[in-house]
């Protein structure tokens, strides 16, 4: 796993250095680290949602009292980036289109990605989850492919509406988003559920949790689609 994630880190890179070349853009790079900078929220969400990542990995950051595994900080450089960037690549040469429709399907194919990430993760035993089956049988990693769908559908956004922009500007937009965007949609619109998951509420506590939960997260992505509409 190690392996395939510096390896897919290296292919990222050089194909986001050609098609800066090419383009006359940085914003492929500038998104590859923003990625890097969203696994400074990892502690976090380790803490909040009790995932438990593979001891025998090497570490690179302490945070919160928390240990960063190395290869989750190699990983984010395209773990959230890697779709966004290949549907604004489509998007720059006319093959994507921003509007309502296909916002909903683009966000559908992010969900895809990200549960597949999930599944592979779990089965290598890269992470696990204490709760694997949340109320109403929602799976837990069902719902962190949601909410990381929901990251790279906010930072496909702000690539969106940011690449004819100065450099310095580009950079000030992008370098932080998704470390924002995981903060806003991890921490903020998940919070009815991690706080009823910190307090090991009751079953009906956990369930108003995850509903306010899934509510908010629809409603961002509302949020979201309609400014890549607006973009149209």
């Amino acid at each position: 796993m190690l392996f395939v994630t510096v390896l897919l880190l290296i292919v990222c890179y050089g194909l986001a250095g050609y098609l800066g070349w090419l383009q006359r853009t940085p914003i492929y790079l500038f998104t590859i680290a923003a990625g890097h900078l969203s696994a400074l929220a990892s502690p976090l969400w380790r803490l909040l949602y009790s995932i438990q990542y593979s001891p025998s990995l090497s570490t690179v950051q302490t945070l919160l009292g928390q240990e960063v595994p190395l290869s989750l900080a190699w990983g984010a450089g395209w773990y959230y980036p890697l779709p966004a960037l290949i549907v604004f690549y489509l998007y720059f040469i006319h093959w994507w289109f921003p509007g309502a429709l296909t916002g909903i399907l683009t966000y559908l194919i992010f969900l895809l990605y990200h549960l597949l990430i999930e599944t592979v993760g779990l089965r290598t035993e890269t992470w696990g989850y204490e709760l694997m089956v949340l109320p109403l049988g929602l799976s837990t990693p069902l719902l962190s492919a949601i909410m990381n769908g929901l990251v790279s559908y906010g930072l496909l956004y702000v690539l969106l509406a940011v690449w004819r922009s100065t450099w310095p500007s580009m950079l000030l937009a992008i370098l932080p988003a998704a470390l924002l965007l995981s903060l806003l949609i991890h921490g903020l619109l998940g919070a009815p559920l991690w706080i009823a998951l910190l307090l090991e509420g009751q079953p009906w506590a956990l369930l108003a949790g995850l509903l306010s939960t899934i509510v908010l997260l629809v409603w961002a992505a509302q949020i979201i689609t309609g400014g890549i509409k607006r973009l149209a």
